[in-house]
């Protein structure tokens, strides 16, 4: 099956020769060429992913104030002690947090609450919604040291290894009509 790595499309450009006579004149040269998609640009990944992590502290917070009330409606204080395993715990319990927050939201909408708000979306090679693991896979991407900085590029390391791309709703249609994949009754959280 092709994937967005295999598409081309035709372009023409003008050649510029001289004639018999010395007048320049230009003819048409038709090629085919890589079609790349047009991903989200650098700018508009640093706003949602500020966005994103508003949301995430918010998530975070609803979490820790269930686990809060849980802990006094069974009267367990204690267990919220330095040096308890149970507060050793609530400590990284940022990492899985993290893996929920992403894994779920693209791996089950195909797009973080951010990206929603900018009207972006992840899709695979195919130009079809990300699923659940390759969703995992790009959140698990995140985690190699200096990860963020590779955003500065056009894709970032968690999008190049799980073999996903951020765009539009318009660019997905159009990488899904040229793959030859698109229907009119596909749904999609950006509709």
């Amino acid at each position: 099956m092709k994937t967005i790595e295999d598409l081309k499309i035709e372009k023409t450009t003008y050649k510029k020769e001289k004639d018999e006579n010395g007048n320049v004149v230009e003819f048409p040269v038709t090629r085919m060429i890589r079609r790349n998609p047009e991903v989200v640009k650098q700018g508009v990944r640093f706003g949602y992913f500020v966005i994103d992590v508003v949301f995430y502290y918010i998530f975070t917070i609803i979490v820790g104030v269930i686990i809060g009330l849980v802990v006094v409606a069974t009267d367990n204080v204690e267990m919220l002690r330095p040096g308890t395993s149970f507060n050793t715990l609530l400590n990284w319990m940022g990492y899985p947090l993290f893996f929920i927050y992403y894994g779920a939201f693209e791996g089950t909408m195909g797009t973080s609450l951010g990206k929603l708000i900018c009207g972006y979306t992840v899709i695979n090679e195919r130009a079809e919604k990300v699923g659940f693991g390759q969703a995992m896979l790009r959140t698990l991407c995140r985690f190699i040291p200096f990860e963020a900085f590779s955003c500065f590029a056009e894709r970032g390391w968690h999008d190049t290894l799980s073999k996903t791309y951020v765009v539009k709703k318009s660019e997905k249609i159009e990488l899904q009509k040229l793959l030859g994949n698109f229907s009119d009754t596909q749904t999609d959280i950006l509709d």
